[in-house]
């Protein structure tokens, strides 16, 4: 792919990013529910405009909308579908040439949040996440690409993105590659290799990433697993993970989750906890909702944190894909009592808009 295409491309999915952003509001408030268990891509159902008249207001046409869907629908599929070639390209490249008829599962998100941390002034950021399925060489390794944070941390997961948000200016940007060396059905063992900017350097690691998981009495689900990094200048950083969930009234769909993790980071002192405990629902295919609270707790002062007990926050994550299969937002209420704030009761939020390219 030459240069020219790769810019292209760039180009394309930004101005589909804020086309989508400019229309999303009227679309969704046109949008009939969607919300049945076979519901992937109904078509948009919008009322018909009333006759004009001075006291009336506008009304878009259904046409109108139409238009805007199409112009929308096209220029996402030129993206994704230059998006898989390219990856094809790279696998015919790097694998071997025994054919293969596993699809493309390669993928781009890209999520544009707007942050509200307690009553301080609004914060806006996007991400980048990147995941590349290369079928013909899978056996061998994986590429990793992404903006965001270590899915890996109960800390910087996604439950918890909001601190991490309005906290983390490094710019986190990590390539690498993983290599598989045991995947089972409880157990699994992998490395990566790569480059980070980390403390504001740019910074080759190496990743040593173990789980195990199995079944435990009352129904509940355990998953326990450790994250070692090294890091070429700022050494290494540990994290134990222990995540356990139980389904609710025996529906899958409706659970319980309590995940812990302890870490800690060579140049600092003592260590981070983090506790987040939740009760999740799938209300549909395209809808969700949890209620989640968090906390933590530092065993040891460092530079930057000054209270061992930084408070605690309670929020109601509410996810929607509404108007296309490819399109979410993302609503967090939220109410915090932190240290920083000497324990106030203090409201924030997040909003969070996220487009996909490629084969979903």
């Amino acid at each position: 792919m030459n240069t020219g295409t790769n810019v292209s491309s760039v180009v394309e999915a930004w101005l589909l990013l804020l086309c989508l952003l400019s229309s999303a509001s009227v679309l969704a408030a046109n949008e009939q529910d969607t919300d049945t268990i076979n519901s992937t891509n109904t078509a948009l159902d919008v009322n018909k405009a009333a006759e004009a008249s001075d006291d009336e207001p506008f009304v878009p046409s259904p046409s109108i909308l139409s238009n805007v869907g199409t112009a929308v629908d096209s220029a996402r599929d030129r993206v994704s579908n230059r998006f898989s070639g390219f990856i094809d390209q790279v696998d015919n490249y790097l694998g071997d040439e025994s054919p293969t008829e596993e699809p493309n599962a390669s993928w781009a998100r890209v999520r544009v949040d707007t942050v509200q941390q307690n009553e301080e002034g609004v914060d806006l950021k996007g991400t980048v996440k990147l995941r590349v399925v290369l079928p013909k060489s899978q056996r061998r390794f994986r590429l990793l690409l992404s903006t965001e944070d270590d899915d890996a941390s109960a800390t910087n997961s996604d439950a918890s993105q909001r601190e991490s948000i309005s906290t983390n200016n490094e710019g986190d940007v990590s390539l690498a590659l993983r290599f598989i060396r045991t995947a089972r059905d409880n157990a699994f063992v992998n490395y990566d290799l790569g480059a980070r900017i980390r403390d504001d350097k740019a910074q080759v690691f190496v990743r040593i990433n173990a789980a195990y998981q199995h079944d435990w009495r009352w129904g509940f689900k355990n998953r326990l697993s450790n994250n070692l990094l090294y890091f070429s200048s700022s050494g290494y950083e540990n994290r134990i993970r222990y995540d356990m969930r139980r389904p609710l009234f025996n529906r899958d769909r409706f659970y319980f989750r309590n995940a812990a993790e302890i870490g800690w980071r060579e140049g600092f002192k003592g260590a981070s906890i983090g506790e987040t405990i939740g009760v999740y629902a799938e209300l549909s295919p395209r809808k969700a909702i949890a209620l989640e609270a968090i906390t933590g707790y530092n065993t040891s002062l460092n530079d930057g944190n000054t209270d061992r007990f930084p408070g605690v926050e309670a929020r109601i994550r509410f996810r929607h894909s509404v108007w296309r299969s490819w399109f979410f937002y993302e609503i967090w209420p939220t109410v915090s009592w932190s240290a920083s704030n000497d324990f106030k009761q203090a409201f924030g939020g997040l909003i969070r808009l996220e487009v996909t390219f490629g084969n979903i």
